[in-house]
């Protein structure tokens, strides 16, 4: 048959045989596969013709292929053959520079992330770790049940519980108690003026205390600490005192709840960060025990301002011990408890747990929570998956770039494993690229984190558990993005792979779109939920708080005095200073202020009329007569004209809030007005009422409120009013009076609405992680979401080419190229809306006063979404949209 000589096959064909057959044997072969191209041609294209009988002329040598290659492949070792793969994975990085850098970035700054909230995530665990007791080391928690007054759960006992478990209790090896300071303390060097602090870490401890915990004694005595009349501070605490001078012996002025003079008897290391219990000074919990108030035995199980931990025998029964502490408790309050209709049982918890277990309050606790390091866990996962998806997607796009490859592999030899194995190193390389990135920019970044969380993240470079978690990571994730496009891409036909005619199957089409719906769906949660979380924490800033925080400074009372001085007056003395001062306004003096702390809460509060099983909770503050107008509380009944008690007073004045009214049980605030109920022991009178008020964050519903007239503390806030013209000379003049009146005392002041803001702290810092991580999300899903459509684009060149030339224009284009893309980022907003409602929902349930949801968060949130991957395809299709057509189709 003859033809001309552009349908032959290619001469070279017969040399490559040669090679491997001998001469007459390779002649035959060469025949036999002409007839087979010549009538190929007649039936399909010249290139459909070329290409089988290549395909034939491979498929005649594959058993010698083999038999060469598996001899190869028993001479080359392991590590030749991992470092072909590497240098196969180098040369891939080369030729697609693009695809390999968004793989690259994304899995780049999941990593990054994955490793900051490890360290988070480590830090929050390793709470309390340090103790060498740890494990035997519990905190008593108290459960009171009361009709009216629901439960209370706190972390608080009575200072009598430590010693009286001590004694009837098997299992308790020892016990130790801590009472905080109120607010703070003042300290002062005796004879250094200048060196004088207010320190709002300081606790009353027992001796026991450094036996029980392991915090290391410097120096000093470690054998007796904490004897009547001593006192052990930090090293730090020593060189701010102390300077360069020993400390050891030194006296320092105490004025707190006790006052005088205490010697230092030690030093220890400063209080590590991941320690529940954070303090500075610590002083003899005999010498608190001495004072007047506690004289009275009752007042060691109704005074309820001591945490209790006990040290256990190993092999205690710690059920056993709940039920005898709790046996204690009831039977030294059962009068109490049968008056009040009170049920109370006591729970031992575990030291580790007490960090995370913020719902459990306690005074002067660095408190955590688990839901949010399982959130953050979570997140992590998300942010690292999503940058996973990419490498899926783009991977197996592109895997039509690779058919020949494998097919050319595979008819030498390369059996399925050897190649999935391959696509594995590939994967491998490109997350260890990544991880090795994220390391150094997460030790770039460190420094800004810790600032974001007011934390000292750990390091954790030498931490052998972080280590096992990232070979474990590193195995999964390479698992993860490398398994499936690998056993994709080792599934290819030789014949199809070698004509390169293998196409994208539907399933796998079908399959990348589903990851790209999870992608973006993911976004916009996390997107809605930005959006929730900024509602609500601006409704809480603006919400309506029922008092006016506006212009008003508040300054913590003096605790240093002159020798002789009438300390309950001073409060009166300075306000009528105050008055003297251009600027001042008005001002007053309460045992706490809004925001803060309550200086005492009770349980005992009722109707004179009723029995004790109808007390109610109630919140209780000393305040003057001018407390109420300066925070502008508004009166439901009475007047601002009210008498102060004294000590000797038979009935208390106090005002209360419309809430206390209806707990108490009146009808209306003038039913209330003038009418007698009990508190702490006491005889009070209702002299006025005012409207609700905001005492606390949104978090909180409003309390019961019980203002009593007449202050019973010196640790007292002033409140000044002051005009906002020429505030700082203000302040200034402020300043000079304080110091003038109370040498030896730190003058220091803060904001009323600062104050009350700082409560939203952790809100403010929830919200800026939350928009972080979901901008990164989005970011990540769009960076996947840009590679696809410039791969496809790609790919689709010619059709645009063809489509130009037939009169599409560039919108027609633009619609075409964007319409598949878009299609799953709908998807998902239609997936993401009901998820985020339900998880919104939840996370709203935390807070007493809330927004409500509506449809516009979520509206705006798929909006944003789509707008954005519109705008990441967008930019693809209006590229390709304005390509020469010329360009598209000369290679044709």
């Amino acid at each position: 048959m003859k033809n001309n000589n552009n349908s032959l096959p290619p001469l070279a064909a017969l040399r490559f045989l040669r090679w491997f057959l001998r001469d007459d044997l390779a002649e035959e072969v060469q025949g036999d596969l002409e007839e087979k191209f010549y009538m190929t041609v007649k039936r399909k294209s010249l290139l459909r013709a070329r290409l089988n009988y290549w395909f034939q002329v491979l498929n005649y040598l594959r058993p010698f292929a083999i038999k060469s290659t598996k001899s190869t492949y028993s001479i080359m070792n392991s590590t030749d053959m991992f470092r072909h793969y590497i240098s196969v994975s180098i040369r891939n990085v080369k030729r697609r520079q693009l695809y390999s850098m968004i793989n690259v970035l994304g899995l780049t700054m999941g990593f990054a992330c994955c490793l900051f909230i490890y360290q988070y995530v480590s830090f929050e665990y390793s709470f309390d770790g340090h103790h060498k007791n740890s494990p035997y080391i519990y905190r008593v928690v108290e459960t009171l049940n009361q009709p009216n007054s629901g439960q209370s759960v706190e972390a608080a006992t009575g200072w009598a519980l430590g010693p009286a478990a001590k004694q009837e209790v098997p299992g308790v090896i020892q016990f130790a108690r801590l009472m905080p300071e109120d607010n703070s303390a003042f300290i002062s060097v005796p004879e250094k003026p200048d060196k004088a602090f207010e320190e709002e870490r300081v606790f009353y401890a027992d001796p026991a205390f450094f036996s029980i915990f392991t915090f290391d004694i410097i120096s000093g005595d470690s054998k007796n600490p904490l004897a009547p009349g001593t006192m052990m501070i930090s090293k730090s605490s020593a060189q701010k005192y102390f300077d360069l001078s020993d400390p050891l012996g030194q006296v320092l002025d105490v004025s707190g709840w006790i006052n005088g003079s205490y010697r230092v008897s030690g030093i220890f290391k400063d209080v590590p960060e991941n320690s529940h219990l954070q303090f500075d000074i610590l002083l003899p919990m005999e010498d608190l025990l001495r004072k007047s108030q506690f004289s009275d035995p009752s007042t060691g199980w109704g005074w309820t301002n001591f945490i209790t931990y006990f040290q256990l025998h190993k092999d205690a029964d710690t059920e056993e011990a709940e039920s005898l502490i709790t046996n204690i408790l009831i039977k030294n309050r059962r009068d109490y408890f049968e008056r009040s209709n009170t049920t109370a049982y006591e729970d031992l918890q575990p030291l580790r747990d007490i960090h995370l277990n913020g719902n459990i309050p306690a005074p002067a606790t660095k408190m955590g929570s688990y839901l949010s390091v399982y959130f953050f866990m979570l997140i992590g996962f998300i942010i690292l998956l999503l940058a996973c998806i990419n490498y899926i997607n783009l991977t197996t796009a592109r895997m039509l770039d690779r058919t020949r490859e494998v097919g050319i592999r595979k008819v030498s030899g390369a059996g399925k494993n050897q190649l999935v194995f391959q696509f594995l190193t590939e994967s491998a390389f490109t997350i260890f690229i990544s991880f090795a990135l994220a390391v150094f920019i997460s030790s770039t970044l460190r420094p800004y984190v810790n600032t974001l969380l007011g934390l000292e993240l750990p390091t954790i470079w030498s931490d052998p558990v972080f280590w096992s978690g990232f070979l474990i990571t590193f195995g999964i994730t390479t698992l993860l993005t490398g398994i499936y496009p690998a056993r994709i891409l080792s599934s290819f036909k030789p014949v199809t792979a070698l004509k390169g005619v293998v196409k994208n199957s539907g399933d796998r089409s079908s399959f990348r779109q589903l990851l790209v719906v999870v992608q973006f769906s993911v976004s916009v949660i996390l997107l809605a939920g930005t959006i929730i979380v900024y509602g609500q924490l601006d409704f809480m800033r603006n919400l309506d708080l029922g008092l006016n925080l506006e212009q008003i400074i508040q300054i913590p009372g003096p605790r240093i005095f002159k020798e002789g001085t009438d300390k309950f007056s001073q409060p009166e003395v300075l306000k009528n200073e105050l008055k003297n001062i251009p600027g001042v306004i008005q001002s007053a003096v309460s045992t706490s202020v809004p925001g803060k702390e309550l200086t005492a809460t009770s349980t005992s509060i009722r109707k004179m009329t009723v029995d004790p099983s109808q007390n109610i909770h109630g919140a209780v503050i000393w305040i003057d007569s001018s407390f109420t107008n300066i925070y502008g509380l508004e009166y439901m009944a009475g007047t601002g004209n009210i008498r102060i008690t004294d000590s000797d007073d038979d009935l208390w004045p106090v005002i209360v809030n419309e809430s206390a009214v209806k707990a108490l049980g009146f009808t209306s605030p003038g039913d209330a007005l003038n009418q007698e109920i009990y508190m702490y022991g006491n005889k009070a009178e209702i002299v006025a009422v005012i409207k609700d008020f905001n005492w606390f964050s949104a978090h909180e519903e409003r309390e019961n409120i019980f203002l009593i007239l007449g202050l019973s503390s010196t640790q007292s806030t002033i409140s000044v009013k002051v005009q906002s013209n020429g505030l700082p000379g203000t302040i200034k003049r402020i300043n000079d009076l304080y110091k003038h009146l109370y040498p030896g005392n730190p003058f220091r002041y803060t904001f009323a609405d600062k104050t009350f803001d700082l409560q939203y702290r952790n809100d403010r810092q929830f919200a800026k992680l939350f928009g972080f991580f979901a901008t990164l999300a989005i970011f990540i899903a769009c960076l996947g979401l840009f590679g696809l459509a410039t791969y496809s684009t790609q790919h689709r060149i010619k059709e645009i080419g063809v489509r130009k030339v037939l009169g599409a224009t560039a919108g027609n284009l633009v619609s075409l190229l964007s319409t598949d893309f878009l299609k799953p980022v709908v998807i998902s907003i239609f997936i993401a809306v009901p998820v985020s409602w339900f998880i919104m929902g939840w996370w709203l349930e935390d807070f007493a006063y809330r927004i409500e949801l509506e449809w516009w968060y979520f509206a705006g949130a798929g909006s944003i979404a789509l707008v954005i991957a519109w705008f990441t395809v967008g930019f693809q299709a209006f590229k390709a949209a304005g390509v020469n057509p010329v360009e598209c189709l000369k290679d044709e």
